[in-house]
């Protein structure tokens, strides 16, 4: 488990007078639960979270921009549409969560965990990525161009039409992933060094018009 919650949290009733006080008072929003708040649309610059839990709530097309998120837990949360640029999330766990499209680009990921989460399209551009594991979810045309990676694992997750442009995948381990049409540039070397299967390598050979005779 990557966050570190206290054993108890306090439940918040008026979530969104909560977060915009704390993100125009630039306050630190501490050990609270926040559940089934509709929180679309908001517009939370430089928000601070800190031992935070947020439960079935829906964030879809808000913009917390420059968020700084420490031990904090989203399960069953709706991000679609939401953006994030510029945030930072460490010791964070995003559980069930469906994030369609959201904007993550230039954001910060340190010890992390993300379980069952629907992240297709979701834009990751320009984000550094430290210890992040990814388990179950679905990446489907996700954009992760420009990205600095250190200790992140892949497990189970879909990666179909993602586009890694100029970011070198040395060393990571794609085995477990479904890669059909992934995008790297046209020299392919973000593909060398990468970790993958029998079956598929012989799909990305395609890209470099191999063909493997049996």
């Amino acid at each position: 488990m990557s966050a570190h919650l206290p054993a108890s949290l306090q439940p918040v009733q008026d979530a969104d007078m909560l977060l915009a006080r704390a993100a125009r008072d630039e306050e630190t929003v501490e050990n609270v639960c926040i559940r089934g708040a509709d929180l679309s649309g908001t517009l939370y610059e430089g928000l601070r979270l800190r031992g935070v839990c947020l439960e079935g709530c829906r964030l879809t097309g808000c913009r917390w921009e420059r968020a700084d998120f420490a031990d904090v837990v989203l399960d069953g949360c709706e991000l679609s549409g939401s953006g994030w640029r510029d945030a930072f999330f460490e010791r964070v766990e995003l559980n069930g969560c469906k994030a369609v499209g959201a904007d993550f680009a230039e954001t910060g990921w340190r010890d992390v965990d993300m379980q069952d989460c629907r992240l297709s399209d979701a834009v990751f551009d320009r984000a550094r990525l430290r210890r992040v594991m990814v388990s179950g979810c679905d990446l489907m045309g996700a954009s992760f161009c420009d990205c600095q990676w250190k200790n992140w694992t892949l497990v189970r997750t879909a990666l179909r039409s993602a586009r890694f442009l100029h970011t070198p995948l040395m060393g990571l381990d794609l085995t477990d992933c479904e890669l059909d049409g992934l995008a790297v540039s046209d020299t392919n070397a973000e593909l060398r060094g990468a970790v993958v299967t029998m079956e598929q390598a012989a799909m990305l050979a395609k890209r470099l018009g191999i063909v493997i005779k049996a």
